[in-house]
């Protein structure tokens, strides 16, 4: 059976914590650490040192006989260990090369109790003990210099500067402490606000901006929310605007509908009248299938970059085919269509959808021109431009800025929608279109489309 425990912490609380336990192992890490190798390093140099106390001692007596020959002899002895004695601290034996003591300032008398108090000594760890031999001048060895000295005062050295340390942790902690809980709330004071600012998203609330001044990816990341804010908004202000005139766009056609079918019902019309309400249901169906058609058609292209067949067309055929579709209409309005430049233009575009974007622009010319529309072409810095030009009166005060949007119609509009779908058809060829006024009067719709709009094939002009 196991048992999973889950602790529920907010994440400042988990960042603060972890933070605390990352600090507290590092410290115990570093205590152990110090300690170990302090000690280590202390008994190292006070062997180093009993080792340069040895070498003197064995210098003292190099020319000097080891022998034991009284009181003279121990007063000679005694003399030069405390000349020893003036550079280490530490206990000192000299024995001849037959292990004879000749002189000791601890109480013992022969080499196995030397042996025997090295051996406790060393196994109760409370010395640190060496051997140095003492040479002839033929470097022959007659005696020897045995060194004891204490590790008590190593480890009272060692638990000052644990103490020492300790003293420093305290403080250290006490400062990490703080520092902790200041990143801790200049981490989460953001991410709090963040957290607000969702809530108010689920209201619908887009208004104010969030500021987040911190310098790193938490302020890039509220960057990237208030622009997101903005296009939610923007997006849920398009929604209401498509609501509102979608809902007025068809309720036209279908209280013309309705209004003529309850008339024919109720019998207010009768004889020929039949035939013209018929004819008007017949002509509202149509113009409600078109809208419907068209919202379907300009949803789907916005939204499935798959509906797009990009293949190797011939620009200039793909003008010349949307012109021949409008002939008509232009024909039955006496508007003449000009095209002024004629560009082999070869790359990669959606053929049907392109005519289609094109057929919309020029029935919309044809809507509003006098007499004449003028097509131009002409390659500008590696693109294609194209300007439709139209003789009518032009658009009024910023109204070109808005002819682009779903159900805007001018005076004489159609569904409000083509221009739409047009815009949408040539930004997904990487291209763009806008609309300004001519002089001295008509309009134009710049279209600017990229020679090569897709990598896969080279363009050919």
């Amino acid at each position: 059976m196991v048992i999973k425990l889950k602790i529920k912490m907010k994440i400042g609380s988990k960042i603060f914590v972890t933070y605390m336990l990352l600090l507290v192992i590092t410290f115990l890490v570093a205590f152990g650490s110090f300690r170990f190798l302090s000690y280590k390093y202390l008994i190292a140099e006070t062997r180093e040192q009993l080792l340069k106390g040895g070498k003197l001692i064995s210098e003292l007596y190099k020319t000097a006989p080891l022998v034991d020959t009284g009181i003279r002899s121990q007063i000679y002895n005694k003399r030069r260990i405390e000349v020893a004695n003036r550079i280490i601290d530490a206990h000192i034996i000299i024995m001849n090369r037959d292990k004879k003591i000749i002189y000791s300032t601890v109480k013992i008398d022969n080499y196995n109790e030397i042996l025997d108090l090295s051996n406790k000594l060393n196994n109760h760890r409370e010395y640190v003990s060496v051997r140095t031999p003492i040479y002839e001048k033929n470097h022959n060895i007659k005696g020897y210099v045995v060194l004891f000295a204490k590790v008590r005062e190593i480890k009272r050295l060692n638990n000052l500067m644990f103490i020492t340390q300790l003293f420093s942790f305290i403080i250290a902690a006490v400062i990490a402490l703080i520092i902790g809980y200041l990143l801790k709330n200049s981490l989460t004071r953001p991410l709090k606000l963040l957290t607000e600012k969702t809530k108010y998203f689920s209201l619908k609330k887009f208004d104010s901006d969030l500021e987040i001044n911190t310098g790193d990816e938490i302020e890039e990341l509220a960057t990237s929310f208030n622009q997101m804010a903005r296009r939610l908004k923007y997006y849920d202000e398009r929604q209401k605007r498509f609501l509102q005139n979608i809902s007025h766009e068809l309720k036209t056609p279908l209280m013309a509908i309705q209004g003529n079918a309850e008339a024919i019902k109720d019998g207010i019309v009768q004889g020929i009248e039949v035939d013209n309400s018929l004819e008007i249901i017949i002509a509202e169906s149509q113009r409600l299938k078109k809208l419907v058609d068209e919202i379907i058609y300009l949803t789907k292209i916005e939204n499935v970059n798959d509906t797009f067949n990009f293949n190797e067309r011939n620009l200039n055929e793909i003008i010349l085919t949307a012109v021949r579709s409008v002939k008509n209409l232009a024909d039955q309005k006496a508007i003449t269509i000009e095209i002024k430049s004629n560009l082999d233009i070869i790359g990669n575009y959606d053929k049907e959808k392109l005519i289609r974007a094109f057929i919309n622009i020029l029935g919309n010319g044809i809507r509003y021109a006098k007499s004449l529309i003028l097509i131009e072409s002409s390659i500008v810095d590696d693109k294609i431009e194209i300007k439709i030009i139209d003789d009518g009166n032009g658009f009024k005060d910023g109204e070109e800025k808005k002819i682009f949007e779903r159900f805007y119609k001018g005076e004489n509009g159609g569904t409000g929608i083509g221009l739409a779908i047009s815009k949408a058809i040539i930004e997904a060829h990487k291209g763009s279109i806008e609309a300004y006024n001519n002089t001295p009067n008509g309009a134009i719709f710049k279209i600017t489309l990229p020679i090569y709009p897709n990598k896969s094939n080279n363009p050919k002009v």
